[in-house]
């Protein structure tokens, strides 16, 4: 058993917005997207319990498609850690590090989409 969760741009606007947008803009924008979840992942493995560091080592980041990351932990005891049980108290590892990442997803989104109409208008 695995815990992941995934971060999507749900705003129907706002992705009709992006679509509109060239190739490079898109692509900028899902490397923002993957810049932030690795992010995640670097602060997750920070806040993540360690006794064999297996957990902290299973925390990972892939590009599932356009507009879409996913972060998780293959680790079978990741959702255990993260959530809890009646013998466990949770840790909220990855929760917490998306909460801390989340703010610089909108800058790094702004970001990307700056460097690719500067490059464009070159």
């Amino acid at each position: 058993m695995s815990f992941d969760f995934t971060l999507e741009i749900d705003e129907d606007d706002f992705i009709g917005r992006l679509e509109k947008l060239d190739q490079a803009i898109r692509d900028s924008v899902q490397d923002a997207l993957m810049q932030t979840a690795n992010a995640i992942v670097l602060r997750a493995r920070q806040l993540a319990p360690v006794k064999t560091g297996q957990l902290m080592q299973s925390i990972y980041a892939v590009d599932a498609g356009q507009w879409t990351v996913k972060v998780g932990a293959y680790a079978g005891y990741a959702l255990f850690q993260e959530f809890g049980t009646s013998h466990i108290q949770p840790r909220y590892f990855l929760t917490r590090a998306l909460q801390e990442c989340a703010p610089q997803l909108l800058s790094a989104i702004s970001a990307a989409v700056q460097r690719a109409v500067e490059e464009a208008s070159q």
